[in-house]
C-alpha cells in the first residue's frame, strides 16, 4: 500500500490521486456511503463475495483500509456468504443535559446507513448492520431480527475489523484494566489488546478503538492480524432474536485533547432511564481504606470505627465535602460469603455513624462486596440503607467482563436506582457511557488506581498524560488520587507503595481525572496542613459546564481547563522531565478581569523518593521501606489580576503538575 497518511497536508491534490488509487478496485463493489454533518469523516461500505466491508477517509485521507464487517453465529447462521438486499440513510440532531458530565449539554448529530443482509443460502437469515458517522468518529453495531430459523443469538465468532492505514503508527493500550502500554509500534503489539486502544496515525490523525452500551454482553478486546495493521474485536454474546450488539466505536481526532472531549461514547448509549434524577450528586470525598492506622496529629490512630468516621464527617462539615466512603469489612471479612452487609462490626455503629452525617450535611458511601450482593437479598439490603440514609455504595470485585457479570452489574444498577442510590464499579469492568442511562452511575476503577494492589508498580508520571486518552474515554474512572502525605504514609497498614509525584501533580489529578465523585485518600489531618493547597480541591463541583484540553503531547504533559458557572479551574500534568508551561488565557471572556490564584511546584520540587517502591522492591535492593523526607511535598501559591490573551508562564518540576482557580473579579 501507499500510505498517503503521512504526506503534508498542503499536498491536497496528490492526496486525492492517492486515495482514488487506493479505492479503485474497490468502486464496483460499493455499496453505500456517508459522512458525518461536518464532511470531514467519510464511511464507504462494500458488498463482493459474499463479505461486507467498509472503509474510512478523514479529510480527505484513506485512515481504515477495506475492513470486514460480521458476526457467525454458533449452528452456522451467517457463517455462509451474504448478499446487501437494501440499504436506509437518516440523519440525528438533537441535545440533551446530562444530570452531570464534562459539559452542560452534549449534541447528539450524525448520519446512519442501515445495510440489509441476508444469507444467499437457505434458510435464508437476515441481519442488518447500523453505521453511524458523527463528526468525532464513526460507529457500527448489528441487529438480529425475530424470525423463522432463528430464534437464539449465541455468537461463535465476531468479524468485525479496523484495518488501520499509516506509515509508522504507534498505540497506547491496556493489558488488564490496569496496566499500560506506551507508544507501542504496531509491529510490536503482539496477539491481544484490550480496549480502548488509541492510535497515532499521522502527526494529524488519532484513533480511538472502543465500544458503547455494553448492557448484555461480554466486553469486546482486540486480536492483532499477522499484518499488524488489522484490529479484530472478539466479543460475544448470547441473546434470543430481536436484540442488537453492543457498538464498535472508533473515535477519529486531529489532535489528541479532541478524543478526551468527545461525546459520541455517550451518545451512542440510550437516554436517561429515571424520571427523578434529584438525589444525584457529584462532588468530593473523604475516603477511609488508605489512612487505617494513621496517626493523627493529637496521636488518636484511625481505623474502623464510629470514632474514626466522626472525624471523617467533622471534617468534611467544615469544609465543605459532600461525602465519606467508609470502605470493606465494616461489616465483617468482605470476601465471607456468610458476611451479612446490613450487620456491622469492629466498633462501627452504622446507624449513629450515619444519623451524625445527616446533621453535618454529609452523605455515607458504603462500601459492598461482590458476594454480599449476590448471596444476600438486595432489596433487603438496600432497602436498610435507604432507612440509614446511605447515599451511594461501591461495588467491589465483580470481576472481569463477561456477559453474566456485565449484566449483573446493570441489575445492580437498577436496583440501586430503586432505592435513591449511588453506584460507583471497581475492578476491572470498562466503562462504556452508561452514565448517560443510568446517571446515578458515578464512576468506575478501570484505570491504575494510584495506590491499589501492593505488587502492582505504580503509575508514572508519563503515564498521567496517557489514562486520558485510553481508559477514561469510556467514562468516568476513579483513581483515588489526591494524597498530601507523600513522605510519611508509608507508615500505615493500607500505604503499600511509594508514589512518584509531587503534590502539586495530587492535586492537579484531582481535575484531569474525570469522575462524578473524586475519592481522597489521605488523612484530614493531612490535608490539614496544607489547607492553602487543599482549597483548590475544596472547590471542585465534579460535574461542569465546558472542558477543553489546552495542551497535550501523549505521555509527555497534560494541560486541562474546566467551567463552572463563570469560575475557570485549570490543572496541568507533566513526564518525569518536568516542563516551562507558557499558557495562553484565550480561553477566557473578553473585557472581563479575573482574580487567579497559581499552585505549584517550587524550583526544588521532585516527584523521586529513595529506596524501593514497594516491600518487596525494598528487600530485593537491601534498602529499608521505611517513611523518608523527599521534595514531592514542596509547593507555593501565587495570586494575580489576569485577563484574556494574558499569559502564565510557570515551572513545572519533573513528575510535577500546576493548578490554578480563575474566577471574575
Amino acid at each position: 500500500y501507499i500510505m498517503s497518511a503521512y504526506i503534508p497536508m498542503n499536498y491536497n491534490r496528490f492526496i486525492q490521486i492517492l486515495s482514488a488509487a487506493f479505492l479503485c478496485p474497490l468502486l464496483a463493489a460499493t455499496a453505500a456511503s456517508i459522512s458525518s454533518p461536518d464532511q470531514h469523516i467519510q464511511v464507504t461500505t462494500h458488498s463482493a463475495d459474499g463479505q461486507v466491508a467498509y472503509s474510512v477517509a478523514f479529510q480527505g485521507q484513506p485512515v481504515i483500509a477495506k475492513s470486514r464487517l460480521g458476526v457467525e453465529l454458533a449452528g452456522g447462521a451467517f457463517s455462509g456468504s451474504l448478499e446487501l438486499t437494501d440499504t436506509e440513510t437518516h440523519t440525528h440532531d438533537s441535545t440533551w443535559q446530562p444530570v452531570w458530565g464534562q459539559f452542560n449539554e452534549y449534541r447528539d448529530h450524525y448520519n446512519e446507513l442501515t445495510l440489509h443482509l441476508r444469507e444467499v443460502d437457505a434458510p435464508k437469515r437476515t441481519m442488518q448492520v447500523i453505521l453511524r458517522a458523527y463528526d468525532d468518529g464513526i460507529a457500527f453495531r448489528y441487529v438480529f431480527p425475530e424470525q423463522p430459523g432463528l430464534s437464539n443469538v449465541n455468537w461463535q465468532r465476531e468479524l468485525s475489523e479496523v484495518s488501520v492505514l499509516a506509515q509508522a503508527p504507534v498505540a497506547w493500550y491496556a493489558k488488564t484494566s490496569t496496566t499500560l502500554f506506551n507508544a507501542v509500534p504496531f509491529g510490536k503489539l503482539g496477539k491481544f489488546c484490550r480496549t480502548p486502544f488509541t492510535a497515532r496515525l499521522s502527526e494529524e490523525v488519532y484513533i480511538s478503538l472502543h465500544e458503547a452500551a455494553v448492557v448484555n454482553s461480554s466486553d469486546a478486546n482486540l486480536t492483532i492480524a499477522k499484518d499488524d495493521r488489522t484490529l479484530r474485536y472478539n466479543g460475544s454474546m448470547r441473546d434470543t432474536a430481536a436484540s442488537v450488539s453492543p457498538w464498535r466505536t472508533v473515535l477519529i481526532a486531529a489532535k489528541p485533547g479532541d478524543l478526551v472531549v468527545s461525546s459520541m461514547i455517550l451518545n451512542l448509549n440510550e437516554p436517561n432511564k429515571l424520571a427523578d434524577t434529584s438525589w444525584i450528586k457529584t462532588g468530593v470525598s473523604l475516603w477511609d481504606w488508605r489512612n487505617h492506622g494513621g496517626v493523627a496529629d493529637d496521636g488518636f490512630v484511625y481505623g474502623i470505627n464510629t470514632e474514626s468516621y466522626i472525624r471523617y464527617i467533622d471534617f468534611a462539615h467544615e469544609n465543605g465535602l459532600p461525602f465519606l466512603i467508609i470502605d470493606a469489612e465494616w461489616y465483617g471479612p468482605e470476601r465471607d460469603p456468610k458476611s451479612d452487609p446490613v450487620t456491622y462490626e469492629h466498633e462501627v455503629e452504622m446507624p449513629k455513624v450515619v444519623s451524625y452525617a445527616k446533621e453535618k450535611g454529609v452523605g455515607i458511601w458504603l462500601y459492598i462486596n461482590d458476594k454480599a450482593l449476590k448471596n444476600f437479598d438486595m432489596d433487603r439490603t438496600f432497602a436498610q440503607y435507604q432507612e440509614w440514609g446511605i447515599v451511594g455504595i461501591k461495588h467491589g470485585f465483580l470481576g472481569g467482563g463477561n456477559q453474566t457479570k456485565n449484566a449483573f452489574s446493570v441489575k445492580v444498577l437498577e436496583k440501586c436506582a430503586e432505592y435513591e442510590i449511588m453506584y460507583n464499579l471497581h475492578e476491572p469492568n470498562k466503562p462504556t457511557g452508561l452514565t448517560r442511562t443510568y446517571p446515578h452511575y458515578m464512576s468506575n476503577e478501570y484505570v491504575n488506581s494510584m495506590l491499589d494492589a501492593a505488587n502492582r508498580v505504580p503509575a508514572t508520571p508519563s503515564e498521567l498524560s496517557v489514562f486520558p486518552v485510553v481508559h477514561n474515554l469510556g467514562g468516568p474512572v476513579d483513581r483515588s488520587c489526591g494524597l498530601f502525605d507523600m513522605d510519611q504514609s508509608i507508615a500505615r497498614d493500607k500505604v503499600h507503595k511509594q508514589i512518584p509525584s509531587t503534590v502539586v501533580s495530587q492535586v492537579a489529578q484531582c481535575l484531569i481525572f474525570y469522575s462524578g465523585i473524586l475519592t481522597l485518600p489521605d488523612m484530614p489531618d493531612a490535608y490539614n496542613r496544607k489547607m492553602d493547597l487543599f482549597e483548590f480541591i475544596k472547590q471542585l463541583p465534579m460535574t461542569w459546564d465546558e472542558t477543553q484540553v489546552l495542551e497535550m503531547e501523549i505521555g509527555k504533559h497534560l494541560t486541562m481547563a474546566r467551567r463552572s458557572g463563570d469560575t475557570w479551574m485549570v490543572a496541568a500534568v507533566a513526564d518525569e522531565s518536568g516542563r516551562e508551561m507558557d499558557l495562553n488565557l484565550d480561553f477566557l471572556n473578553p473585557g472581563v478581569s479575573y482574580d487567579i490564584t497559581l499552585y505549584e511546584d517550587t524550583a526544588e520540587s521532585h516527584y523521586a523518593f529513595p529506596g524501593g517502591w514497594n516491600q518487596a522492591d525494598a528487600r530485593k535492593k537491601k534498602i529499608a521501606f521505611e517513611p523518608v523526607e523527599t521534595k514531592r511535598e514542596l509547593y507555593q501559591i501565587r495570586k494575580m489580576t489576569v485577563k484574556q490573551g494574558d499569559r502564565i508562564r510557570a515551572h513545572i518540576a519533573p513528575g510535577g503538575g500546576h493548578c490554578m482557580w480563575i474566577r471574575p473579579r
